[in-house]
């Protein structure tokens, strides 16, 4: 383990410069902005069969929760995930009618028509323009009156296992009462927002007493440059995830990856020792449960308990096996990277794992960082790394004539 100081933080700065390279940019934050709000502008508009329920369009996933990140391939499409938000319905529509009508509606728009794509399981697929390079998935779910009330209060500790009250009801074409359904209790259901809660409450570095207030979900997610180390580590590990398995259907999901990473982390303040932490501690937290008559790799939903993301390893054998592979190899790489010495060392130990375009990008930055704090005399080099920052023995500036300056 790095127990230097000096070492441990300059590392993190490669790190954080990583992160900030593979998250997604301010403008594409704006233009997922834009898009789903013209969407729901859409839907909700008055000759529209939706708009006496007042539809709305918000984020869920990586994008609401901080841990987006870039395509690998210069030319990939980001994947959104949003919600079409009902605030109820006709007496006597079904799963079926609710899909439907979201779909038809879109298709009403000369533009979304060309956009749409073939029907799933469970949402309707808009692609964007090449220019844009991102697609949106969106989901259409009914919420309980005095949702949106209850989306934007500040939850306490002990309110968070009310979390269930943000429940919302959706639809799966592949169910038996999927066409003939009319009450949505008995309709699949999910939490975006009540996860979304918890793991803004998990990321967080506050010290807070049992009743104080904690995690909001804002339906608009700022923008922010400066991510708190859970994100930054999340974003790391799917990086290494997608660089590792190309696409394949069989790869860890992110969903397994942020779950046990939220629940992982210790509260560390510097993504090194987060890193550390959370690859150390995830398989000691997958649960093995007797569910009809045999054994069953579980990992829970932290605000559905019942629902286990891992219920595919069961019937894909495949999965499981690539979620300890990939761990394992995670352990390896961020070790590897870890007790090099020397900056061009640890640049070629990190482009493998972790993508060259996206390393060589991260470094070029911190070149030009340590550049500037030379210049200002703020610039240190840790000792045995040799890497440049904030601790250690101060670098002196050079003039043009490869002079330092005193």
């Amino acid at each position: 383990m790095i127990t230097d100081l000096q070492e441990n933080e300059a590392f993190s700065k490669i790190l954080n410069n990583l992160a900030e390279t593979l998250d997604i940019t301010e403008k594409q934050h704006q233009d997922v902005v834009n898009r789903y709000q013209a969407v729901g502008d859409w839907l909700a508009q008055e000759d529209s069969l939706l708009s006496p329920y007042k539809p709305e369009i918000t984020p869920q996933g990586s994008f609401l929760i901080g841990t987006m990140i870039k395509a690998v391939n210069e030319g990939g499409e980001l994947d959104i995930d949003a919600v079409c938000q009902l605030k109820g319905k006709q007496a006597n529509w079904t799963q079926f009618d609710v899909k439907k009508i979201v779909g038809d509606r879109l298709k009403d728009h000369g533009t979304y028509k060309k956009m749409i794509d073939e029907e799933g399981r469970r949402c309707w697929t808009l692609h964007y323009a090449e220019s844009l390079r991102f697609h949106m998935d969106i989901l259409p779910a009914l919420v309980a009156q005095g949702y949106d009330i209850l989306l934007e209060k500040s939850f306490s500790e002990r309110e968070l296992e009310r979390a269930n009250e943000l429940l919302i009801s959706i639809t799966d074409n592949t169910l038996p009462n999927y066409w003939t359904s009319t009450d949505p209790s008995h309709w699949p259901s999910s939490n975006p927002f009540g996860y979304a809660i918890w793991f803004l409450e998990q990321a967080s570095l506050e010290v807070r007493k049992s009743m104080e207030a904690v995690a909001t979900v804002q339906p608009v997610p700022n923008y922010t440059k400066n991510k708190l180390p859970l994100q930054q580590a999340v974003q790391l590990l799917k990086r290494h995830r997608d660089i590792m398995f190309n696409g394949d259907e069989h790869r860890p999901i992110s969903i397994i990856i942020t779950t046990l990473a939220a629940r992982a982390y210790q509260k560390e303040t510097d993504v090194t020792m987060a890193l550390l932490n959370i690859v150390a501690q995830m398989s000691t937290l997958v649960e093995e449960r007797y569910v009809g008559g045999r054994i069953e790799k579980w990992i829970p939903n932290p605000v559905n308990p019942a629902e286990n993301f891992a219920d595919k390893w069961a019937e894909y054998p495949q999965k499981e096996e690539n979620f300890y592979r990939w761990l394992t190899q995670v352990k390896h790489d961020v070790r590897e990277a870890i007790d090099q010495r020397g900056l061009h060392l640890i640049e070629k130990a990190m482009e493998r794992p972790f993508g060259q375009r996206a390393v060589t990008e991260a470094f070029s930055k911190m070149g030009n960082q340590a550049r500037q704090s030379r210049e200002n005399g703020q610039q240190k080099m840790a000792a045995g790394t040799g890497i440049l920052g904030s601790v250690g023995a101060t670098v002196k500036n050079h003039n043009f004539y490869g002079k330092s300056e005193e």
